[in-house]
């Protein structure tokens, strides 16, 4: 069978090494690096290096046997994926495209630094030359890890969220936890602040006005224009599967995907993304065999996640269904990165 996977990254991948086994697998990615995203605010403070958390796509295709089409994907139908450069004929395709940064319309927004590509973390590295004074909007996951991360450089950092409380998709009291280390690191925190417009000297909000040198954009994710011009079921803009992880056809997973499963929803999380893409791969050999696909088990819920969070310094705390692991910081930090580092190792023979 020849399979299309459109997207290289996590998700992408690790349906690519599954699949390999038992189909031919045509990889559809623009990008020669799967990165792990994990690690880019560590590459902004310059604890890691950028061979640190890459993956050569080129290595990975020649590794495992899979077919790399250096080209981006513009729609699918009919066998056919199209790209912007040719028309790929494959009797199965999966998407995993992951994801976009969301500005939510936001007057100057576009013009702000991330940390969602590897690309963008460069960018914004360089900037920080220039820059004392910063904002991070946005505190989930992401943010919160960024702005630590710039505070222990001895950057003045202010944080803005539009929630009542930083962490907001995390309980309570990992929201008070984290807060207080926060609080002890000098960052200023302005909850149920929401940004209006941005500034080249800083943001406006509903509550009047932030002057910063550079502001980083950590408010959130969109659906990328490959899944926006999907003609599929969408649920809030991603693409909606069913129990077994199909939508139209096809398998979709990873960030692009809305995954509901007995009033579930899953995170969108590496954790979940190698999860789901694991589960797909191995649905469609069953699939092959003239076997029902199998529903899909979340393993981390939005009421019940699963994350390490890195709290600058050597430190990081563990989320685990309903409890909150706090101690021993350093021990914690070091399984995240040892995490990372065999995560990155399943992509190498």
């Amino acid at each position: 069978m020849r399979v299309a996977v459109i997207g290289g990254g996590l998700a992408g991948l690790t349906f690519a090494k599954h699949a390999s086994e038992f189909a031919d697998v045509i990889l559809i990615e623009p990008n020669d690096f799967m990165v792990c995203q994990a690690l880019l605010p560590e590459l902004l403070s310059g604890k890691v290096n950028i061979e640190d958390l890459c993956v050569s796509i080129g290595e990975f295709c020649d590794d495992f046997g899979v077919e790399h089409v250096r080209d981006k994907a513009t729609g699918i139908g009919n066998g056919i994926v199209f790209t912007e450069k040719k028309e790929i004929e494959c009797e199965f395709a999966v998407i995993a495209v992951g994801a976009e940064t969301n500005y939510y319309g936001i007057e100057g927004a576009e013009r702000t630094y991330n940390v969602n590509t590897l690309e963008e973390t460069l960018k914004a590295k360089k900037a920080l030359d220039n820059a004392e004074d910063i904002v991070v909007v946005g505190s989930g996951l992401t943010g919160v890890e960024v702005a630590l991360e710039l505070a222990e450089l001895g950057y003045g950092v202010k944080v803005v969220e539009a929630m009542d409380r930083i962490l907001p998709t995390f309980s309570p009291k990992v929201s008070n936890f984290v807060y207080k280390i926060m609080m002890k690191e000098g960052i200023e925190v302005n909850t149920s602040t929401a940004v209006v417009r941005v500034e080249e000297d800083g943001v406006v909000t509903n509550k009047g006005k932030i002057s910063c040198d550079l502001v980083m954009w950590c408010a959130g994710l969109k659906p990328s224009e490959f899944v926006r011009n999907l003609d599929v079921p969408k649920e809030r803009g991603w693409v909606k599967v069913d129990e077994t992880l199909k939508a139209n056809g096809f398998f979709a997973f990873g960030d692009c995907a809305h995954v509901e499963v007995d009033g579930k929803v899953a995170t969108k999380t590496a954790l979940e993304a190698r999860s789901q893409a694991k589960h797909s791969a191995e649905n469609l050999k069953r699939m092959l065999r003239g076997d029902s696909p199998k529903p899909y088990r979340i393993r981390s819920s939005v009421d019940r996640p699963i994350a390490m969070i890195m709290l600058a310094r050597g430190r990081a705390i563990m989320i685990y269904g309903g409890f909150v692991i706090t101690k021993p910081m350093g021990l914690i930090y070091r399984m995240k990165k040892w995490a990372i580092e065999r995560f990155l190792g399943y992509f190498r023979p």
